[in-house]
């Protein structure tokens, strides 16, 4: 049963069509995939998702990480997560990514050995189908709203909206047509990925109006939280964290205060292990989750997320695996939406048969 190997290959991933945001347009990201294989050929598959603008570091530095964390990992017992886990938190705090791709690895062999899916180690399904957050939002009007037609006659009726890049009018018509689209079961929320000071959030927000989305995420710098609080504090539509909601215990200073909810993400909290115990915590202080890939990534960290998102108490503010606009995934039958809604993987594992061919094309 122990682990006797670790591989890493480095893969460069392209969207089909480039995601816009407030700090700059998105194409492609340099991740990292990791396999561990124990002594009866069981193989197990994670992927750390490069996201410098979140995290701070970039492939190669995923890669490094995950070098230094090689001697703790080969030889362990891939069913002891949390003690592997613990103790690679211990020896890189910061290596939040590396430690996310082992995790997902070390949770996907464990449960390919036991013949379960990953669901099954995290408590059991809560739900098996979960609403997918489609993400749209350029800052100009006509794009959007063609967008949000496109998405919604595909079965969408979950949105977020990228904000901080258009004139206020022109994002909150496109707030309103989202609205509109989305019907009275759908949700729409925002997203301005710390676009805005202080007063200029809170003048957007005052114009978004009372009950038109569930949450607008990140408005603010994350580095300052004394600021993000008191827009929260100020605002109508209640604000949710991202980039200030880095660690775990970030998300736990959040608790009692004015924010409504976190996002939570395996590269910032650590992987599977990190993401349920940051949704515990969330579920203790009556903060909502928005469970989130990061922009680009493959169906591992997809199904990753979707298992996490079947398992934990509450996804109210959404969840989003980023691997729909990918090029090329690692697999033949990739993580796909059906109506608007992920089905939950049932096989053994995350439930992804990842095509090394595929990955050595993809390696950079």
């Amino acid at each position: 049963m122990p682990i006797v190997a670790m591989d890493v290959f480095p893969m460069r991933l392209t969207l089909r069509e480039p995601i816009p945001m407030s700090s700059g347009v998105v194409a492609s990201t340099g991740n990292v995939v990791v396999r561990l294989a124990d002594d009866d050929g069981v193989v197990g598959w994670g992927e750390g998702v490069e996201a410098p603008a979140l995290t701070g570091q970039r492939q190669a530095d995923i890669l490094a990480d995950l070098e230094r964390l090689r001697p703790l990992v080969v030889g362990s017992d891939p069913t002891r997560i949390t003690e592997t886990w613990s103790r690679a938190r211990r020896l890189l705090p910061s290596g939040t990514t590396a430690l996310a791709a082992v995790d997902i690895a070390l949770h996907d062999l464990a449960a390919k050995t036991l013949g379960v899916p990953v669901h099954r180690l995290l408590g059991g399904l809560i739900r098996d189908r979960v609403p997918a957050l489609a993400l749209v939002g350029s800052g100009h009007a006509e794009a959007d709203a063609d967008k949000l037609e496109m998405r919604r006659a595909e079965g969408f009726t979950w949105f977020k909206i990228k904000l901080g890049m258009g004139p206020a009018e022109t994002e909150w018509a496109t707030l309103r047509h989202a609205r509109d689209l989305a019907g009275e079961d759908g949700v729409v929320c925002g997203d301005a990925n710390e676009a805005w000071g202080e007063e200029e959030a809170i003048r957007f927000l005052d114009g978004i109006g009372d009950g038109e989305v569930r949450f607008v995420e990140q408005p603010v710098s994350r580095h300052d939280k004394a600021v993000l609080l008191r827009v929260a504090e100020r605002s109508i539509v209640p604000i949710c964290a991202d980039e200030s909601a880095e660690t775990l215990e970030s998300v736990l200073g959040f608790a009692d205060g004015p924010l409504s909810g976190v996002s939570l993400k395996l590269i910032k909290h650590g992987g599977i292990t990190g993401v349920m115990r940051g949704a515990a915590i969330c579920a203790t202080a009556g903060l909502g989750v928005n469970l989130a890939g990061k922009v680009i990534e493959s169906s591992i960290s997809a199904a990753a997320n979707l298992h996490c998102a079947a398992a934990m108490e509450k996804v109210d503010y959404g969840c989003s695996p980023a691997n729909q606009g990918v090029v090329r995934d690692v697999t033949e039958d990739p993580v796909s939406v059906s109506d608007g809604e992920f089905d939950v993987p049932g096989a053994p594992g995350l439930g992804v048969d990842v095509d090394e061919g595929i990955l050595r094309l993809l390696n950079t």
